[in-house]
């Protein structure tokens, strides 16, 4: 694999891992498995934000006539409107693995079971509380 193709086959295997690990979330099988996957999923938010921002210094630096056809002002554009999009994206990325940094911590204090117990699997009714009529 060359140095050039080797970000986007990085792309295209962590799209792939994405795209199973959506499958295999709908059922987990031993609760506490929950929040391993939030640790890695806060640790990969935090590789997601850092490309991201690579990728809008890349764009930012890109040089017309060396990167793009110049004079293209289409092009121009493109590149101005991916820079400031990137930037945008990498402070919401940055916001996404804040919250899920919380979804993590409030996950850590659980004392999750390794398998579900069958007979708690109703919801305990919440205390009824007094009507103020």
């Amino acid at each position: 694999m060359s140095d050039t193709n080797g970000p986007r086959r990085a792309a295209q295997q962590m799209q792939e891992a994405a795209r199973y690990l959506a499958r295999a979330a709908r059922n987990l099988d031993t609760p506490s498995d929950s929040h391993e996957i939030l640790r890695s999923l806060l640790e990969t938010q935090g590789s997601i934000a850092q490309t991201i921002r690579e990728l809008a210094e890349w764009h930012r630096a890109a040089a017309a006539g060396t990167y793009y056809s110049r004079p293209h002002d289409e092009s121009a554009r493109g590149v101005m409107t991916a820079v400031s999009e990137l930037d945008l994206a990498a402070q919401e990325a940055d916001a996404l693995q804040e919250t899920l940094n919380r979804a993590h911590g409030g996950s850590s204090v659980v004392d999750w079971l390794e398998t579900p117990d069958a007979e708690a699997s109703e919801p305990e009714p919440s205390p009824k509380k007094p009507r103020n009529d």
